[in-house]
């Protein structure tokens, strides 16, 4: 149970198997591994750099990957056709990390995610953060159940229009995930609110709807994330073909259009639009390693101040018709590791990671443990 603003949010999961144990990354013993190991290549079987950073990139998250080396997940997988991506996924992730410096073939694993989306059955170059989002999507839906979600009010005090919208938010989240949450959703997916003004009766309009990463724009103007940010979320003006339509005005008006974050995620995603129209952009952008604070993406309060520390950098080489991706990792020793397929090294600089080739970037909660994700 959650309350915010004297607005009461209720998520049960409707299932008679949970977790009711705790879990320590350091004292499991089914997870030594997460403190000791992890740091793995992966064979390139035929232009499949793009997998293999964003399989690197999601095995960086050290909570994540724990999920699913602990079999905890065995509790949440469904009998959906996807099932079968989750058994190959995890077959994967065990022997990544089974032994130190080892180099994994991620044949079945492609093969498997090739069945659920036909443009990985082949070997052609793909997009890395397309990939990164699809395998998501995949793990969820295989490990998806519903969730029986209530929404109420202290009678007693009138809301306030902040409690109306985190009402809106609530709302928000119930018609997406009450038949549709999973541990993916509760890490990976935050809120964003939209907000449109009508220029001429100045009403406000608001919705929210769901994200899991953030495609951020690069321009002259834009020199670090922050920058990138503030661009994203400046208004955007809705005229022309695309009118807004005002529900008060009852007709089409110039509405300005806002996009805040309502909700932050565990792990947060950046990407950082390098492929637009019809030129590859390599500007440097500078990005924050450890505690970033993204307050000027944020429009509530309660989310403000959220401390994250950068865990992987996908990085991108080359131009729109092709190239090469590869990853940096922060290792569960705290240390940077260059992933490039087979190649597994330490990196001593850590200042190299900020780079005019990272194109997405994954930062997770500092104040997220495993105890945290894996609870009730």
């Amino acid at each position: 149970m959650i309350l915010f603003n004297n607005v009461i949010l209720s998520m049960v999961k409707m299932s008679s198997m949970d977790y009711k144990d705790k879990i320590d990354l350091k004292k499991d013993s089914r997870l030594v591994c997460l403190v000791n190991h992890g740091q793995f290549g992966i064979q390139n079987i035929g232009n499949t750099c793009f997998m293999n950073t964003a399989l690197q990139c999601l095995s960086a998250i050290d909570f994540f990957s724990a999920y699913f080396l602990s079999d905890r997940y065995l509790s949440d997988i469904n009998k959906k056709p996807q099932a079968e991506f989750v058994r190959a996924y995890v077959r994967f992730l065990k022997s990544a990390w089974e032994d130190n410096d080892s180099i994994v073939s991620p044949r079945l694993l492609k093969e498997t995610l090739g069945k659920f989306y036909d443009p990985y059955s082949g070997f052609r170059q793909n997009d890395a953060a397309e990939c990164f989002n699809k395998i998501i999507e995949l793990l969820h839906d295989s490990l998806s159940y519903a969730v029986s979600i209530e929404i109420a009010s202290k009678k007693s005090q009138p809301l306030t229009e902040s409690a109306k919208m985190e009402q809106l938010s609530m709302e928000c989240t119930k018609m997406h995930f009450s038949r549709n949450y999973s541990i993916p959703v509760k890490l990976f997916y935050g809120q964003f609110q939209n907000r449109v003004i009508c220029v001429e009766c100045k009403k406000i309009s608001m919705y929210y709807e769901p994200f899991s990463m953030i495609n951020l724009p690069i321009c002259d103007k834009t020199n670090t994330l922050f920058d990138c940010i503030d661009a994203y979320t400046s208004f955007e003006i809705m005229d022309g073909v695309n009118k807004y339509s005002c529900g008060n005005c009852k007709k089409e008006t110039i509405g300005k259009k806002k996009i805040m974050v309502w909700k932050m995620p565990p792990v947060l995603v950046f990407s950082l639009n390098r492929f637009s129209g019809s030129r590859k952009i390599d500007k440097y952008i500078d990005f924050p390693i450890n505690r970033a604070i993204f307050n000027n993406l944020v429009q509530n309060e309660n989310a403000k101040n959220v401390v994250y520390d950068l865990v992987a950098v996908a990085n991108h080489s080359g131009g729109l018709s092709g190239g090469h991706y590869w990853a940096y990792t922060k290792g569960t020793n705290g240390k940077w590791y260059n992933c490039n397929d087979e190649s597994n090294s330490e990196i001593t600089n850590e200042s190299s990671i900020v780079s005019n080739t990272a194109y997405f970037l994954v930062y997770k909660k500092r104040s997220v443990s495993a105890e945290i994700v894996f609870s009730s």
